[in-house]
């Protein structure tokens, strides 16, 4: 009996990961760019350069997403107009570069897909 619950709470925990990742991937995503002090100027030299983001993660950032990739395997949520939703409140002036230039949001879904890519091939 006592086993079963463990699997149940493991299934519950993992269940819980994977519906409350969007909230939480927001929430750090928020962080970092506050943290790492990302502005409109820095995306825009990532962008006319076309940088790739991954390059421009810390170790322990990069260490932390494949950590959580373990956890949450289901990202299809991870998508470009996810990301400017996610920062809008907090960040409007890269929302709104984002939206409002075609090169920067075409950029922004190139980077989601490598790091998709990285995380989970």
């Amino acid at each position: 009996m006592l086993e079963h619950l463990k699997d149940f709470g493991g299934l519950t925990l993992r269940g819980l990961i994977a519906t409350q990742a969007p909230n939480l991937f927001k929430g750090v995503l928020n962080e970092l760019l506050r943290r790492d002090d990302i502005t409109v100027d820095k995306v825009v030299v990532m962008v006319e350069k076309n940088q790739a983001l991954w390059d421009q993660l810390s170790s322990d950032v990069t260490h932390s997403l494949h950590r959580a990739a373990e956890h949450v395997t289901d990202v299809d949520w991870l998508t470009p107009e996810w990301f400017i939703e996610a920062i809008k409140k907090e960040h409007p002036a890269l929302a709104s570069l984002f939206l409002g230039w075609r090169k920067a949001r075409n950029w922004l879904g190139r980077q989601i897909e490598a790091i998709k890519k990285e995380l989970y091939e």
